[in-house]
């Protein structure tokens, strides 16, 4: 009877395609050099304003948070420390 060969066995066995008892060539070594990355501004999403110098809505939810946080988490203030934060945000601009 035959044994079978497992597929392992055969994809090891496969010839080469360099050519048998020969080992395939590297590929050559990269000519030139990769293009160097310069440096860039932030973009305008983590800058503090936007490109129209007005701040986003989800800046103004960050900093009215903060806001609500540095008063002590007081119940109730959600508008007027959005307010504050709208007007905070547009001095800095």
């Amino acid at each position: 009877m035959f044994k079978r060969q497992s597929g392992r066995n055969r994809t090891t066995q496969a010839s080469s395609p360099a050519g048998k008892g020969q080992t395939p060539t590297t590929p050559a070594a990269r000519e030139t050099e990769p293009k160097r990355v310069e440096p860039r501004s932030n973009p305008s999403s983590f800058s503090p304003m936007g490109e129209d110098r007005s701040p986003t809505h989800e800046q103004i939810a960050i900093h009215a948070y903060q806001l609500w946080l540095a008063r002590g988490k007081p119940a109730g203030t959600d508008r007027e420390d959005w307010l504050e934060a709208e007007r905070q945000l547009a001095v800095m601009a």
